[in-house]
């Protein structure tokens, strides 16, 4: 298989799960690896002393076994440690011994490299390494510093909302915390062993403890999730409440963390079906409704501006307006004729309706010659008027004839 990039044949990891005992090639001609898998979920620090415990088999001592680690990837492989250890001693082929090399190992595997472990020997005939099993249990063993760590907790409501405050209001089946509870560990998720939680209320009075279920089937995740549900009582204190979080690795190593969370009583009706966990930040409040504020003031002014405005100019449209002197309505004053009624408009503030007494004045001797007077008196006494001027006086002409004609027939 490739781990990393790197071909290998047999598994270092750090379980215990034996796949039974097995042995090993005769290293007198061959070099034997073991590599980590999975590959490191994150860098790994081991500064100390260490060692690899070997069951062996061997005839034709005295001689060597030597061990090189490396820090392996597809890029390449870097050596970082090289050990050896004297072999004297021969045994049956069937009793392995034990034999340890000691070493001191101040190295940081890169992330996503795998360990790799490499064994042969020199002037020994024979040599063969036992391993995967309760009884040969050969292993590599180097310090590590930084396993495991709880990177997240995270806390959400019924609705599976995150939230970090609690209403103590709400309806029973809302009252529940959720909890997941996020583990990491440079060898991957199998060697995660569990989670535990611990819950503290005001006066560091516990009120929730428990273990994680396992939400993560990929061993070769970078972290675990495990999850966990508080149902609360309503009758708990106001207050502020401590989740504190273990994270338990195979080897025996652990890491915690913790968070806060707030439990608090929301006056007012009861909470919807899916309420609002928390209340509005102070920031989003709505203003004291006491005393109206600048903005309101604002708001009144430029509304009241706007309707002045508007009714103005509906009182001055309405005023430039004319009354039409057959129907009497009012029409706009530019026109010729009335919209209406289809009367010639006269215009009363031209110079033509200030000449026009001087024409009514003047004596009308018989109907007859007053239509002529009347035409000609109207022409030269208004020589200098527009057209649109003289059009009233010459529809008026034919009205007096007109008229002149009727009294002979009454």
């Amino acid at each position: 298989m490739t781990v990393s990039g790197v071909q290998t044949s047999q598994i270092l990891n750090t379980t215990s799960l034996w796949g039974g005992t097995s042995e090993g090639p005769n290293l007198r001609y061959n070099v034997f690896n073991f590599t980590l898998y999975p590959a490191l979920t994150s860098a790994l620090t081991s500064i100390g002393p260490a060692s690899i415990v070997l069951w062996v088999t061997v005839s034709g001592a005295p001689g060597s076994l030597n061990a090189t680690i490396y820090d392996a990837n597809a890029a390449g492989q870097l050596a970082v440690v090289t050990t050896s250890q004297v072999i004297t001693l021969n045994s049956s082929p069937n009793v392995p011994f034990q034999v340890t090399l000691g070493f001191n190992i101040n190295h940081t595997f890169s992330q996503s490299s795998t360990i790799k472990l490499s064994m042969t020997v020199f002037r020994v005939s024979q040599l063969y390494v036992w391993y995967d099993s309760a009884n040969y249990s050969s292993a590599l063993t180097i310090p590590v510093s930084n396993i495991p760590t709880v990177n997240l907790i995270d806390t959400f409501d019924a609705n599976f909302t995150s939230q970090t405050s609690f209403s103590l209001n709400w309806t029973t089946p809302q009252r529940i915390v959720y909890l997941i509870i996020h583990v990491a560990d440079p060898f991957g998720a199998y060697h995660v062993a569990n989670a535990t939680v611990t819950i503290t209320g005001p006066g560091s009075t516990t009120v929730f403890s428990g273990v994680g279920s396992s939400l993560t089937t990929n061993p070769a995740a970078p972290s675990k999730l495990f999850a966990l549900s508080w149902p609360y009582s309503m009758s708990l204190p106001n207050g502020t409440y401590v989740v504190s979080a273990t994270g338990n690795d195979t080897a025996g190593d652990q890491a915690s963390n913790m968070v806060s969370i707030l439990l608090t009583s929301i006056s007012g009706p009861a909470q919807p079906s899916n309420p609002p966990p928390t209340n509005p930040p102070p920031s989003l409040q709505p203003p004291n409704g006491s005393f109206p504020t600048i903005y309101w003031w604002i708001a009144a002014g430029i509304i009241t501006a706007l309707m002045g405005a508007l009714l103005a100019f509906l009182f001055f449209t309405k005023k430039r307006r004319v009354p039409c002197s057959k129907c009497h309505a009012r029409v706009d004053p530019k026109l010729e004729k009335c919209p209406y009624c289809g009367n010639l408009l006269g215009h009363p503030n031209t110079p033509a309706e200030q000449a026009s007494p001087q024409i009514t004045q003047q004596p009308t001797p018989s109907p007859a010659s007053g239509v002529g007077t009347s035409k000609a008196d109207s022409t030269a006494a208004t020589p200098s008027l527009p057209p649109q001027e003289k059009t009233p006086k010459r529809v008026a002409a034919p009205d007096a004839a007109l008229s002149g004609e009727e009294k002979p027939k009454q």
